[in-house]
């Protein structure tokens, strides 16, 4: 990810724009700009997206303490499954085979 980055930047995105791509590419941007070792950035990511995660289910707790339903995929499953499932949960038929 650090040579997209790089690419990003030699592209001609500033380093303001690259950082606005979200959680990874702020991190990797102070590395590059030697505000942070690559050690301290990995570390520093891997702690800020565990937080961000967090902080993503308990907004999803608390939609559901709302009362709306969340149907929740299985990450393991294959992609087909997924789709199946939520064409089941939506209530769509599929018209095609490759859908």
């Amino acid at each position: 990810m650090v040579e997209e980055v790089k690419e990003l930047l030699n592209r001609g995105l500033t380093a303001a724009q690259v950082k606005f791509y979200g959680l990874e590419y702020r991190y990797i941007m102070l590395y590059l700009e030697q505000q942070m070792s690559y050690n301290e950035m990995f570390n520093r990511l891997n702690i800020a997206i565990r937080q961000f995660a967090k902080r993503q289910m308990t907004w999803f707790r608390k939609m559901e303490k709302s009362g709306l339903a969340i149907h929740w995929l299985k990450g393991e499953d294959e992609l087909d499954e997924k789709v199946n499932e939520m064409f089941s949960v939506l209530k769509i038929k599929k018209s095609c085979e490759k859908c």
